[in-house]
Order: C-alpha cells, then structure tokens, then sequence
C-alpha cells in the first residue's frame, strides 16, 4: 500500500493545483503549506541557553523563530510571537542565515520523527531571504503597522516607476532591527557589485565577495581587467573589503578596485591588471632580463594584493619555484633569518651589486682559508729575512744598516700576519663560500 505523503514538494504542488488565489492558499491549514514569514529571533549561539539548549543545542544553529508577515503588532508597537514557531534552515551545506525582519519563504517537509513511526511528520523549513531590496547589505521589511518603523518619517525610501518602493539609505542608520551585532551604519557605504553578461557572483554583506567573470569588451561600463584578450576570457576575483567610495550613493554598482581594495586574490587567463607594485627595484637584473612589468604582462597568472602578506608552513617548507626567475624587492630591506645557515648555491652569485664590468667594478670574493694559508708562508719568508738581513755585513764586517732596517720592518709584518692568522680575525664565520 503506497504512502500518501501530505507534504514536500508532492505536498506543494497539489496545493497549488486546487486553489484558485495566493490567498486561499496562504490561508491554508493543510500540511503542504508553503508561505512568508518575517524572521523576529535566530539561534546562532549559546547566549540564550534555555532556548538553545531546547531547540538542539549545536545541532539547533540556524533555527528562526518567525512570524507571517501578515501578523499586526500590538498595542505597544511589539510584534509577539510563538517560540514554538520555529524553522530550521533548508540547505545543510550553505550557511546563508537571515538578518531579524528579513523575509523568508517557510515551507513543511518531513523531520525525523519519521524515525518514530510518524511516517506523516513535518516541520517547517526556510529558504535564504527574499530579495525585496534587491540588496547585499541586508533585506529587511519594515513593519509598516509599527510607529517606530513609519516610512513616512524617513528619507530611506523612494517609489519607482515600477510602483514599489525603492529603499535608499541616507542617514547611516536604520529604523529596523537587524540583530544584536550587525548595524547598517558600519556597512552603509558597501557597494553591490557591477554584474557583467555571464556572470556568478557571491557577495557577503560587509564588502567581500567572488566573481567567477569573465572578459568583456565593448561594455556599456568599463572594468579594469578588459583590455587584452577576447570576450569569455575566464577570471576570478575573490575580494574582502572594498575601496572607499567617497563620491558615489552606496547602492550605485562598482567593480572590484585591485590598487585601492583591501584585499585581493585574482586568478586570470589573459588578463592585463592595472596594479600598482609596492616596489619598482629592478637593479639585481643588470646581468640578466628582469621579469615583465606586471602592469603589462596578461598571460595566466595569480595576484595577491594586500596591506601584508604571511606565509606560514607550520609543519613542513614554503617552496618558491619559477621556470625563468624569483624577483624579490622592496623598498627598504630584504632580510634573511636562519637558526642553522643560509645557503646559495649558483654558477654565479653577486653581493652588493651586479653592475659593472667583472673584475673591473666587481671583484671576486676571496677564498679566506687559501689566504690564510698563503699568508702563513708569506710571514715564515720575511722572518727569516729578518734573521738573513739582521746579520749581513760587508767585507769589512760592519752590519749593512740598509738591510738591518728592512730586517726590523720584515719582522714587524711578520708578527702582524701572525696575530691575524691566528685570530682568524680575517675569516667570516657566517659568509662561507666554495672553491
């Protein structure tokens, strides 16, 4: 015997084949109801714990309690309404919870009390906020019932030709309530984003955002990543805080700003970006071809563009590789630090500079433990030329003064080569290099 199973999609369906309005059917009773609501509390921690505790402690994260957007207020301008009218989110994987007096559309679906026998249970379910803004910020209705929130005393709001009312802002404040934490006037100057043909974008509230985009020429707005390649060239921006607009009413579109948002991640096919680099040091490329300017290079490739980068590999290496060069800048230092040591290996490495003519301008870094060596011998050979010229006299057995003096300076050397050989004052004990 076949289940007939009074709610889901089954259920809406046939609700909507015998009823003859939106009314009758936002009227109804039956299981398979499918209506709108106005969120007036969330659960998303602890902070109430009987409620949270209640309605399932963790598992209960996202639970709303609603009311029909139809309800009237009170007396006293408060809208009540039943905690035991609850709906939990409908998607487990996409966490897009809604702002207090945000619109959402409930709906009753089976809940797991079908694990008791209830082969009939349901409980309501709601789907992310209705676009009544057509806004990222939030989507909040005011309650038109509630003094407090009369339209008619604030400047947020314009009628369009369409005949509905377009909500605009001005004042950096809000007469709905949104939450305990999130304040429209922290966000109010946030940007929507500029959508182009072919677009998918996801825009959070606060200024960050993905656009899986595209190339696009010839369009009625310019954007700053199209003027090389062709149209569907693919690209992705994943940005988190944008420009500051000063000049510009914050429901206006913009696009994303790589030089003057906060931060970026840009991942482009054939794309040239106007980004301006931090550093413009090219001098270490006097003997080989600096990398392209990155203002003009528009093959595929990924920018990072922030405030300050980290890279932190906790557990293992960061291994940098390129197939032409590595090219570090930046306009005061570049330090390297090291528990053990630092090693270069190369055909070549230049300190200091690379400019110049080899052995003319640069010169080779001396092998210090050859020197001593040398050295060494160097100081053996002048004391004895000490003891040689000390003793020489001519025929007539006088001492040559001529050479007795280069005899004193021969041994004064030698001593001096001495201390310094055997200080080891002349090697370094961290720069080492090989033969």
């Amino acid at each position: 015997m076949a289940r007939d199973f009074k709610f889901g999609l089954r259920g809406v369906n046939e609700t909507y084949s015998n009823v003859d309005s939106y009314k009758e059917l936002n009227s109804s009773t039956s299981p398979n109801f499918i209506t709108t609501a106005r969120v007036k509390k969330i659960i998303l921690d602890d902070s109430d714990p009987k409620l949270f505790n209640e309605y399932g402690g963790w598992n209960g994260i996202g639970t709303i309690f609603w009311t029909p957007t139809d309800e009237n207020i009170d007396k006293n301008g408060e809208l009540k309404f039943d905690p035991s009218t609850f709906a939990k989110p409908f998607f487990p994987n996409i966490k897009y919870y809604p702002l207090l007096n945000e619109i959402v559309y409930i709906l009753q679906l089976p809940t797991n009390n079908i694990l008791n026998g209830d082969s009939t249970s349901n409980g309501w379910y709601y789907l992310p906020p209705l676009n009544i803004w057509n806004s990222q910020l939030h989507n909040a209705l005011p309650e038109t019932d509630n003094t407090s929130n009369d339209i008619s005393q604030i400047g947020d709001y314009t009628s369009s030709l369409a005949g509905g009312q377009v909500r605009r802002p001005i004042d950096n404040s809000t007469e709905i309530e949104l939450g305990s934490t999130f304040i429209e006037a922290n966000s109010i100057n946030v940007h929507p984003l500029l959508p182009y043909e072919g677009d998918i974008i996801y825009e959070g509230r606060f200024g960050n955002s993905i656009r899986l985009g595209s190339t696009v020429k010839n369009s009625f707005i310019k954007n700053k990543w199209s003027s090389t390649g062709v149209n569907g060239d693919p690209i992705t921006i994943i940005r988190n805080g944008q420009a500051n607009y000063k000049n510009i009413d914050s429901w206006v579109p913009v696009t994303e700003d790589i030089n003057n948002d906060q931060s970026d991640i840009w991942l482009t096919s054939t794309q040239k970006l106007p980004i301006t680099p931090a550093s413009n040091l090219t001098d270490s490329y006097a003997k080989s071809k600096a990398p392209e300017d990155p203002r003009e290079y528009s093959k595929n490739q990924i920018v990072l563009n922030s405030g300050r980068l980290t890279f932190n590999a906790k557990d293992d290496a960061i291994i940098l590789g390129a197939k032409k060069t590595i090219h570090l800048t930046a306009d005061e230092s570049v330090n390297i630090d090291a528990n053990k040591y630092i090693a270069l290996t190369a055909p070549k490495i230049y300190l200091g500079s690379s400019q110049g003519i080899d052995g003319v301008d640069i010169q080779s870094v001396v092998l210090g433990e050859e020197l001593n060596y040398l050295l060494g011998d160097i100081a053996a050979f002048l004391g004895t030329l000490n003891i040689a010229f000390s003793s020489a006299t001519d025929s007539m057995g006088v001492p040559i003064a001529s050479l007795t003096a280069i005899a004193c300076d021969a041994q004064t050397l030698s001593q001096d080569i001495l201390q310094q050989i055997n200080s080891k004052s002349l090697l370094s004990k961290q720069v080492k290099t090989s033969k």
